[in-house]
């Protein structure tokens, strides 16, 4: 027979690991990096999404990866074209409405108002192309992961994400409470990762 003692304790315990895990679920489990979007195009079996080529590094192979995003409704593919973007670079590849996407770009979201704008650097810059996103003041030689992230992981630390009251991208901390803006370092310099378009709170994903 088991004791309710028993069946208390077993769920105090997976519920201390379940919280655990959460903590786990950090921003360490990302692996954003600064991309151009090259080429922007209307993806052909959905009115709402795009089709880009971003650029996510220097080097000569693996440079581009395609990405389908549901922008279509909010932005100007003239605007997102061009334009130095925020990616995930560690989800999982998949097809949406057909189409093969690799990645995604991290927008800020003011439903409220029904705007979505991508994140970006406060500075255009064709050498931040490839460029790590990070929290300010993490080590250069610390390296992002090459581990894919979960889809539970993603959404998870996702809403850590938001906007604050200087239109940058902060990171909440679910222990300390700390809000640590994401930085890309140009040199020694941080460059500040912006959504100017929405509301200060809006999350982020």
């Amino acid at each position: 027979m088991v004791s309710l003692v028993s069946v208390l304790t077993s769920r105090s315990i997976a519920r201390f690991y379940t919280s655990a895990a959460r903590h786990q679920a950090g921003f360490s489990l990302l692996n954003l990096r600064i991309g151009f979007a090259s080429q922007v195009d209307a993806h052909p079996n959905s009115d709402k999404m795009f089709i880009s080529q971003v650029q996510v590094s220097s080097a000569q192979t693996d440079a581009f990866k395609q990405v389908c995003s549901g922008l279509r409704g909010f932005v100007g593919r003239e605007e997102l074209e061009g334009s130095l973007v925020v990616v995930v670079d560690n989800m999982k590849k998949c097809k949406l409405r057909g189409e093969v996407s690799e990645a995604m770009i991290l927008c800020g979201d003011d439903s409220a108002s029904s705007v979505v704008q991508p994140c970006r650097p406060a500075e255009f810059d064709l050498t931040l192309v490839g460029q790590p996103v990070v929290l300010e003041g993490t080590p250069k030689d610390v390296l992002p992961t090459s581990r894919r992230i979960k889809n539970s992981e993603w959404f998870e630390v996702s809403s850590r994400l938001y906007v604050d009251n200087m239109a940058r991208v902060v990171y909440k901390d679910p222990e300390t409470k700390t809000e640590t803006p994401l930085c890309v370092y140009n040199g020694e310099k941080p460059i500040p990762i912006l959504a100017q378009l929405v509301s200060p709170g809006s999350p982020v994903r």
